[in-house]
């Protein structure tokens, strides 16, 4: 009977001993459950405070280093300076980056990553009267951005140096990136695009010439429109070594690319992509940012292909969220403006 009676207690204390531990399991499962589920409700809350974007960005002004410049040429113009400014946003569900705030208050982005095919400014033989008859264009292709038609006042010609004429057609990269590639852009990024008048004078290779002298050649024409490319003095005003690097004629040079290439966000290491700057003196070439981190002047528009990045102006009256890093780019918010 004894025997019999301490097998029983025996597997009392065994009952009693998996039923705890069968608790233990069941309490902790259930509170790491609640705690992922608390966990997880709150990241799900987290909100940031959307603001401005004009309000955003003031933080970012400063006169040296990385940052927000006030642009000594354009009264109420900022430009991003450096080589890795807080300037991203977020476009189209890509990076984008902020050139410029204009006077307007308007932004000035660019595609951080160049679209994924690379093309000719304009091919050879496709516009062969006028201006584009002229020097090497009917061989090499055209370097004038639009036709007269679509400039601003829809001058009598255009001139460029020695050659001057009527341009019938637009560039076959104005064309694909105001049709093709604007039309596969996202219905909220269209409506976010405002037209826009865009420089698309030449500039000639000329070591003493100023970035006033600069700006003044490539405002003598004007093209409106959507999607564009870089002005060439957009590259120069991103440079924050402004004394060395904040000219074509210095940029130019070879022996200051060391220094100049690792002072501009928009280096693209060893990739070649276009400007919309014809090169002056010449009816084929375009300016572009050659990929050794100083500009060129020697591609010709349809027998070499380069890299693309799309420029844009959009809205000013968004807010948005964010903190303008790579990781962390802006984000826009409000879309109804």
């Amino acid at each position: 009977m004894r025997k019999i009676k301490r097998r029983k207690e025996k597997n009392k204390m065994r009952i009693i001993v998996i039923s705890l531990f069968l608790f233990l399991i069941i309490m902790t499962s259930g509170y790491a459950a609640f705690n992922t589920n608390i966990s997880l409700h709150a990241k799900g809350n987290i909100k940031c405070n959307p603001q401005n974007i004009e309000e955003k960005i003031k933080k970012d002004i400063t006169t040296e280093g990385d940052g927000l410049y006030k642009d000594e040429y354009t009264e109420g113009r900022f430009v991003y300076r450096g080589t890795n400014p807080k300037n991203y946003i977020e476009f189209n569900n890509e990076l984008w980056r902020i050139i410029a705030k204009e006077q307007d208050g308007t932004l000035k982005i660019v595609r951080n990553d160049f679209l994924d095919q690379e093309m000719s400014f304009d091919t050879a033989g496709n516009r062969t009267t006028g201006y584009c008859s002229q020097g090497d264009a009917p061989t090499n292709g055209c370097n004038a951005w639009s036709s007269n038609a679509s400039m601003l006042g829809s001058p009598a010609e255009f001139i460029n140096g020695s050659f001057r004429g009527i341009v019938d057609k637009d560039s076959e990269i104005n064309t694909y990136l105001n049709g093709e590639y604007y039309n596969s852009l996202s219905p909220e990024a269209q409506n976010l695009i405002i037209n826009y008048d865009y420089n698309i004078g030449g500039v000639p290779y000329n070591l003493s010439l100023t970035m006033k002298e600069q700006l003044e050649n490539e405002s003598t024409y004007k093209w409106n429109g959507k999607v564009a490319l870089i002005n060439l003095s957009d590259y120069m005003l991103a440079n924050s070594n402004q004394n060395l690097c904040g000219t074509s004629g210095n940029n130019y040079k070879s022996e200051n690319s060391a220094i100049c290439r690792n002072t501009t966000w928009m280096n693209k290491g060893f990739s070649v992509y276009w400007t919309l700057t014809p090169y002056a003196l010449f009816s084929d070439t375009v300016w572009d940012i050659n990929g050794s981190g100083h500009l060129g002047n020697g591609y010709k528009t349809g027998i070499n292909v380069a890299s693309v990045r799309p420029v844009v102006h959009i809205k000013s009256s968004l807010t948005v969220c964010g903190e303008g890093t790579q990781n962390n780019p802006y984000q826009i918010q409000d879309n109804t403006n």
